[in-house]
């Protein structure tokens, strides 16, 4: 968003939301807060509190008011929350019902053993899921660990006030032990298995900076000063990205002068839904280091490199996060530069072998259709889709053999394209292919 120094230019209610993002997680506000401290009407402070609520930012609890919650988005993706657990064993949370969102539990215990055994398991955050043993309970409280009453047990007002001093979470659930413990399991287990793929939207900054197109190269300054950031999309009056710029794009430039007449027009741009791994190899091949996230057309967020590099870092640590076969197959080549075209240049790996240790057809395929992709990206900056491939030469490719791969548009039309791909090992030519591509304007 804009700074401070640029905050005349945000609409109010952009300003109060902006407000609210900063609030720490816990603070209770009302409409009578948000109004006097920002000097807007009620009428604007209630409307811009709903949708805050909308957004998830904050919750209206009975008996409590409004307060700000950490965003479910927000948390990370392999978490499972109490909120999440709540809805699994069907439970109703009795105290802690602003923390269930963003607490995921440390650990899992089952108040199935002796006291001094359960003491020993139970450590802070941990979830304690127990039937109707009021010691184990306090216990669990003790070590402000979260409780889960198993059994629809009636629960003692002790336990529920001394829960509620501490902030700690009490669910009662109407199943039985065994059976809540048997649905947490199953949910973990589908979530595990379940070959799920990054999309951008899980990784992606949700509080962005960004400057509108009445700015000027001034108001850049102000505001790479104050957020520590140089790189900013640009917005028309409808959230629509028209621009990105940079600490090069305003270097030696009137501070006066408009941002538009500075920013950057060719802005590589993605939808919330597009996939990790797919971005991950634009942003190499075109050297990209930030780009706006759109859902609709409108900004709501940005991704980096390093955005991307943090993402795939959770990812080799956790077993359900899925990859796909064509960046499997590309992860180990690199861009060149070549007159005529494109050059990526890799190696044959065990991966991609077949049964007599040569590179298999469908490896040669995904290597030669992703080069043509390329050759697009690159030459035109638009997307396509393969439509027809002609292999016409085929040879095979031993493993461990380094391979460069040369694509190179031969016909263009408005709505599709034709690719000429050529792969060689050791200076000798082992593939070549024809591709007809359809050119797709997002």
């Amino acid at each position: 968003m804009l700074s401070d120094a640029l905050g005349s230019s945000l609409t109010k209610h952009e300003q109060i939301i902006r407000f609210i993002k900063t609030l720490e997680i816990n603070t209770k506000i009302s409409v009578r807060q948000i109004a006097k401290e920002l000097d807007v009407s009620e009428g604007t402070a209630y409307r811009a509190i709903k949708d805050a609520e909308r957004q998830g930012l904050v919750s209206s609890i009975p008996k409590v008011g409004t307060i700000r919650i950490q965003a479910e988005e927000e948390k990370e993706i392999e978490d499972l929350t109490l909120k999440e657990i709540s809805h699994i064993i069907e439970g109703e949370v009795l105290t802690g019902l602003q923390l269930v969102s963003s607490i995921a539990p440390s650990r899992f215990v089952i108040g199935c053993n002796s006291p001094e055994v359960i003491e020993k398991y139970l450590k802070k955050d941990a979830l304690l899921i127990v039937g109707d043993l009021k010691e184990i309970q306090k216990i669990a409280l003790e070590k402000e660990a979260h409780l889960v009453v198993a059994g629809s047990f009636r629960i003692d007002e002790e336990i529920k006030r001394e829960a509620e001093e501490k902030k700690l979470v009490l669910i009662s659930c109407p199943y039985d032990t065994f059976e809540a413990i048997s649905m947490i399991n199953r949910a973990v287990y589908d979530r595990l298995t379940d070959k799920e793929l990054v999309h951008v939207e899980d990784i992606m900054v949700k509080n962005v900076y960004y400057m509108r197109a009445d700015a000027t190269v001034d108001d850049w300054y102000s505001m790479a000063h104050s957020t520590g950031h140089s790189r900013f999309p640009v917005v028309d009056q409808n959230m629509m990205v028209i621009g990105i710029v940079t600490a090069v794009d305003v270097a030696g430039v009137d501070r006066s002068a408009s941002i538009l007449s500075v920013m950057t027009k060719d802005v590589l741009k993605v939808e919330k839904t597009t996939l990790v791994t797919h971005l991950s190899r634009i942003l190499v091949w075109e050297g990209f280091e930030l780009v706006p996230v759109l859902e609709k057309g409108k900004l709501v967020g940005v991704v980096s490199r390093q955005d991307i590099l943090n993402a795939f870092q959770v990812a080799q640590k956790q077993p359900h996060i899925g990859e796909t076969v064509d960046n499997l197959v590309m992860s180990g080549f690199t861009l060149d530069d070549w007159q005529e075209g494109t050059k990526i240049s890799g190696e044959i790996t065990q991966f991609m072998i077949n049964e007599y240790g040569t590179a298999s057809p469908g490896t040669l395929v995904t290597i030669i259709t992703t080069s043509a992709y390329i050759a697009v990206r690159r030459q035109i900056r638009l997307d396509s889709v393969v439509e027809n491939l002609t292999m016409y030469h085929m040879e095979p490719v031993a493993v461990g053999n380094k391979v460069e791969v040369y694509a190179r548009i031969i016909h263009l039309e408005k709505k599709s394209c034709a690719i000429e791909v050529s792969l060689y090992s050791k200076d000798r030519l082992m593939v070549q292919g024809l591709i007809k591509s359809r050119i797709v304007k997002k």
